[in-house]
């Protein structure tokens, strides 16, 4: 299993989503076993700077925002995204730590 660090853009409401996705590559096809939000960054609609960023804490949050980051499509391309790409499932330690820093990541 693996994790990648994603981030929906919803433009719509002018920020994005940060996601924790977990998944598996099992005969060539990509298995997504868990997409968590954790963290929501705010825009300003007129400059695009950020203005606030908030942590995602409670499960009632993270099921509002994962319905609608599914809804946007989310899935789909964050399956696309790792089946074209040169990741590939790795066996290690189960006690092995990654540094989150070196985890690949993808804007959708």
């Amino acid at each position: 299993m693996g994790t990648i660090q994603a981030a929906w853009e919803d433009e719509e409401n002018n920020r994005r989503v940060d996601l924790t996705v977990d998944y598996q590559i099992t005969a060539g096809q990509v298995e997504l076993q868990q997409v968590t939000p954790h963290q929501v960054h705010f825009f300003c609609p007129e400059s695009g700077e950020a203005t606030r960023s908030i942590g995602v804490h409670t499960e009632t949050g993270k099921q509002l925002l994962l319905d609608r980051a599914l809804a946007a499509g989310v899935a789909e391309k964050v399956r696309h995204h790792l089946a074209e790409s040169d990741i590939h499932d790795v066996r290690h330690a189960p006690d092995t730590i990654h540094d989150p820093a070196e985890m690949p990541t993808v804007t959708i």
